[in-house]
């Protein structure tokens, strides 16, 4: 404490410094608007709130005392890792029991019985050792994986959706009549075999997606949803367009971006139901195949993992959006790697300005002693945090011109 005030005292912050850390906070506004609303899940009103106010605080602390604006701007820059950790485990703890359910309706639809306890608890502890690694990495290789590499590897984790979309940009769209057997893409007008009765007002039907949500109110009465359960049935129908028409075997089938039919809440719960109906278009990729009796059927693709049905119009929206979505993306990517690097770069605040170091790079514990304790592992971070610190030079120079003395008898 005595060397934080003796540091406090002898800091001299100018105009051009406060400036400078004004500057840099609009960049960690970018981490704060992307952790709430990424890890938190907090529809920020407005989006550029912290573009205004994280400068804006260190200006007002600057009114008082010119070293309170510096202080601030440190205050600001540490919330980061602080926020960005607890953020991680509540979203970990959030996508783990998302992905719980998701499985256990999944393997329930499949016949197959619901994951062990024991195998969601090994899971869990499979994640938090990972973050403990991550952690214990430094702070140079953990923004690297959690803020570069973890989301960039987030954002190429496969689904349905993605699958669809992307033979959807590859594949031609074959005419019923002549489409090759195998992996296909085709589209056309649904036709009902049996119609079936919809979970929601006992609308007639060719199939739905019916969803269960749980819905959560925050402090300031907004609502937050998460999967509760999941339930697609279809009965098998006919696809036709102006070449012809093939039977639709729609065992695992997937609705992708279908119109909300109808949806309520109800104690704490949202119901939402997407139809099938007689006479949509609709475009599919799947398997195009034979039955035993040779009747040919388009089916789900084993080996690709796909078969979905999507309205032709929201394809077409979602093709007219991608490249501005995709834009988007890589901007938002770009920012975030450049505010990581200033993250990276060690900044000390010195009585004439701010002073830039070098990255340390090294690995912990690459000169660490055997781990026989809990107690050992601590020491192991904390010596190799203490051989990071950069040497002074007076000290350096005190140490070079010291010499040895033997002791007086």
């Amino acid at each position: 404490m005595n060397e934080f005030s003796e540091f406090y005292k002898t800091l001299e912050v100018d105009n051009g410094l406060l400036f400078m850390l004004m500057l840099m906070s609009v960049f960690v506004a970018i981490f704060h608007t992307v952790i709430l609303m990424g890890l938190y899940e907090i529809d920020l009103k407005p989006k550029w709130l912290f573009f205004v106010l994280n400068p804006l605080l260190i200006w007002l602390a600057s009114l008082y005392d010119s070293r309170s604006g510096a202080l601030v701007a440190i205050v600001l820059f540490l919330s980061v890792f602080v926020l960005g950790i607890l953020g991680m485990i509540v979203s970990a703890i959030r996508s783990g029991l998302q992905s719980s359910k998701e499985e256990d309706e999944r393997r329930k639809r499949s016949g197959k019985p619901a994951l062990p306890i024991w195998k969601k608890i090994l899971l869990t502890f499979s994640g938090l050792i990972f973050f403990g690694l991550v952690l214990s990495l430094g702070v140079p290789y953990f923004i690297i994986i959690v803020f570069i590499i973890l989301p960039f590897l987030t954002s190429l984790k496969p689904n349905n959706k993605k699958r669809f979309y992307k033979f959807q940009r590859t594949l031609p769209t074959s005419n019923i009549r002549s489409v090759a057997m195998g992996l296909a893409e085709i589209s056309g007008t649904s036709k009902t075999i049996e119609p079936m009765m919809a979970r929601i007002g006992k609308k007639e039907c060719i199939g739905y997606l019916y969803t269960i949500e749980t819905v959560s109110t925050d402090k300031d009465g907004k609502d937050s949803y998460s999967l509760e359960s999941s339930e697609t049935i279809c009965n098998p129908f006919f696809l036709q367009d102006k070449s012809g028409q093939i039977k639709v075997v729609t065992d695992d089938i997937e609705f992708i971006d279908f119109e909300i039919d109808e949806q309520y809440q109800s104690s704490m719960k949202r119901y939402t139901q997407y139809l099938l109906k007689e006479d949509m278009e609709v475009l599919l990729i799947g398997k195009a195949g034979l039955q035993e009796n040779n009747e040919p059927v388009f089916q789900k693709e084993e080996i690709k993992d796909v078969f979905g049905i999507s309205p032709v119009k929201s394809v077409e929206n979602y093709n007219t959006l991608r490249p501005i979505l995709q834009s988007a993306g890589y901007f938002v990517y770009f920012w975030v790697i450049l505010t990581a690097l200033i993250f990276l770069t060690p900044i000390s605040l010195t009585n004439n300005g701010l002073k830039f170091g070098k990255i340390n790079m090294d690995l912990p514990f690459k000169n660490s002693k055997p781990v026989r304790s809990v107690t050992d592992f601590y020491d192991n971070i904390y010596d190799s945090y203490e051989q990071t610190k950069p040497i002074d030079s007076t000290d350096q120079q005190q140490a070079e011109g010291a010499e040895v003395t033997k002791p007086s008898e």
